[in-house]
């Protein structure tokens, strides 16, 4: 019996989660959000979204852009949804089947840098963005993104199957590996054996070669100060934009935010 149950909780390890976002109406800020979970061992599993994002070490009220939170089987049949608190849901289901929960998502909060989604680009942090299953927290992860034909997709997640497709180990690591998809400038460079990325969403009176040259003294300096590095592939992502500022540092990316006019 032990070495049944070691096998099967190695199988269900192995499972992965699927999220899918589709831009829904971009002018509204809004996008439809499907997450796929495998079978629970347990009866009437529980849901929930984040109530902070990593980074910003203060409650935020994440679940307050979700509506229309609806569940059902895979094969589409519905089953009913309990709000249990301000970011749980707890869904009526025996154990043993998977199942997925969607939801219309709101993003307009650019400066928390959390959500924000216009017909320009979408930034995507997920911890904003999807929920999760605290039983399949640790395992694999696949994210695709629906959004129009001109856009490209940036993370330092690393890619999967498709133009628009990322793949995490787990759901921390996607959380700490925000995603900015849109139309927006690219640049990139090796750096002492590691790619650096650069990608710019905005106007501005900046310079994006030299932005790169920047952060690439930044980069050299810092592999010298500390003789090694804690990655193969680093993405700096720059919104240039209004009214907003500041930064996230996060595993293998950084987003920064500035007035588009401060770069002279």
């Amino acid at each position: 019996t032990a070495v049944f149950c070691f096998t099967a909780s190695i199988g269900q390890a192995q499972e992965t989660v699927q999220y899918e976002l589709q831009i829904k109406n971009a002018t509204q800020h809004t996008a439809q959000v499907i997450a796929r979970f495998p079978a629970s061992d347990k009866n009437n599993p529980i849901i929930q979204m984040p109530n902070w994002r990593t980074g910003r070490y203060e409650i935020l009220p994440l679940a307050n852009g979700m509506r229309q939170v609806t569940a059902s089987t895979l094969d589409g049949t519905h089953l009913a949804i309990h709000k249990t608190d301000k970011a749980s849901w707890q869904i009526d289901l025996p154990a043993g089947k998977p199942y997925q929960i969607s939801y219309e998502l709101h993003a307009n909060e650019l400066g928390l840098r959390t959500r924000h989604i216009d017909d320009s680009h979408a930034y995507l942090n997920a911890s904003a963005v999807f929920v999760y299953s605290p039983e399949f927290r640790a395992n694999p992860i696949e994210v695709k993104l629906n959004v129009p034909s001109a856009w490209e997709s940036r993370s330092g997640l690393a890619a999967g199957n498709c133009k628009h497709c990322f793949k995490a180990a787990n759901y921390d690591v996607l959380t700490d590996s925000p995603i900015e998809t849109g139309v927006h400038q690219f640049y990139q460079v090796q750096v002492d054996g590691k790619q650096i990325e650069l990608a710019i969403w905005g106007e501005g009176n900046y310079n994006g070669e030299q932005m790169l040259k920047d952060y690439t003294a930044i980069v050299k300096t810092t592999n010298a100060l500390f003789g090694s590095m804690p990655y193969n592939r680093y993405l700096f992502i720059v919104h240039a934009t209004d009214g907003v500022g500041g930064a996230t540092e996060h595993i293998n990316s950084t987003v920064i935010q500035t007035d588009r006019w401060n770069f002279q």
